[in-house]
């Protein structure tokens, strides 16, 4: 093409329409080979059912054939139309490639639940899944695959915590839930940090608020499950509600840390001038860069020193419990970045978020937990092991 001395676009469009012709080429010619494959595979495993192969003669045959039926199966591939499945006069036969009813590989179903939990809507989903194969799924189809992770999410719920956690942060994410109440709920989080530095998310739970009785019957269901506190070193949280005394009548004794960033932005919540928002929180965060403790508390009443005339609201806000902002530095200096916030969880609430703000609110309090299950439980092919 280039010796004809055709356009750049032009031999990029004459390439583009080769390729997607090849690769419709390619595609149907493997869908007709795994067809071909599953019929073989079907048709050994009927025979074993039945235990005699076409026009034999045997004293061990268990039935006799009584034809055919067809059905479709969407692949990774795309859609395979009119498989053959043999069928006996009185035994049933089922095919391990496939259960009762299945028209989906598990691993399109698992595409669809990705691309679901990725922030498109079912209704795209089946435009999509249409443009891919000859069949598309339905909207309908995508809530029933959904629902099938509901055995993964009380698994979940249920698993004995075995580590030994050395860190503990929790933090509530506030959603929107339909068909619960006239106001956004809060979903309390758990994650803790192993001696190692492995980060599991410990658990998660839809509640009415961020009250005492609620932190406190989440933080018991995890030292039931097997929370350590004998290996418990510090609890990280923000000081929402009634967190600090649910703390205390389950953990009375692991020293808790107030997250640094929070009490950062409670602050900058009083400021008169809000213009000047940004650079008070710049110059607030430099406090929990000091060396130690004493180096800390003489950067605050530095900065104190600096703002208290325009903005004493906001420094009596900081000011107030700083000590406990200060507990992270107790532990080893190369640690204080981690545990000085709550920023560990937050990650796991940054992903709902990003789901949410495509989907508005969830429907009910079961759509709400399993959604929420499939974004944070990271990969799909992990959940279904």
């Amino acid at each position: 093409m280039r010796d004809q001395g055709l356009p750049r676009r032009m031999v990029a469009k004459l390439w583009s329409e080769v390729k997607d012709y090849a690769q419709d080429e390619i595609s149907a010619g493997a869908r007709a080979k795994i067809k071909r494959l599953l019929e073989k595979g079907i048709m050994d495993e009927f025979e074993e059912l039945i235990r005699c192969r076409w026009y034999e003669r045997s004293e061990d045959r268990q039935d006799q054939r009584n034809g055919f039926y067809a059905r479709g199966l969407v692949t990774r591939m795309g859609y395979i139309t009119g498989l053959r499945i043999p069928r006996a006069r009185h035994l049933k036969f089922r095919s391990c490639f496939f259960s009762w009813y299945q028209r989906r590989q598990e691993a399109f179903d698992l595409a669809v639940l990705r691309c679901f939990i990725s922030g498109v809507s079912t209704r795209k989903v089946r435009d999509i899944t249409r443009a891919f194969t000859d069949a598309g799924i339905s909207a309908s189809a995508v809530s029933r695959i959904l629902k099938g992770i509901d055995q993964e999410l009380r698994t979940f719920r249920k698993s004995p915590i075995t580590g030994r956690y050395r860190f503990l942060f929790i933090d509530g994410l506030w959603v929107s839930v339909r068909k619960r109440y006239d106001r956004k709920s809060p979903v309390l989080f758990a994650l803790g940090i192993e001696k190692d530095g492995t980060k599991t998310l410990l658990g998660f739970k839809l509640t009415v608020s961020e009250g005492k009785l609620d932190w406190a019957a989440f933080l018991e269901d995890l030292r039931k499950r097997g929370l350590d506190d004998d290996a418990l070193e510090l609890i990280i949280h923000d000081g929402a509600g009634g967190i600090a005394a649910a703390i205390a009548e389950v953990f009375p004794y692991t020293p808790t840390q107030l997250c640094t960033e929070h009490k950062i932005r409670a602050a900058a919540a009083h400021l008169k001038n809000k213009t000047r928002r940004k650079a008070f929180m710049a110059q607030a965060r430099t406090i929990y860069h000091a060396a130690d403790v004493p180096d800390a508390r003489e950067r605050l009443d530095a900065f104190s020193d600096r703002w208290r005339a325009d903005e004493p609201r906001a420094i009596n806000s900081l000011r107030r419990n700083f000590g406990k902002t200060l507990v992270h530095m107790q532990f080893e200096k190369h640690l204080w970045k981690t545990i000085r916030t709550t920023n560990p969880v937050e990650r796991y609430q940054e992903e709902v978020r990003g789901r949410i703000r495509k989907m508005r609110s969830f429907a009910d309090d079961r759509s709400c937990e399993r959604i929420i299950y499939a974004i944070v439980a990271g990969d799909t092919e992990d959940m279904r092991r």
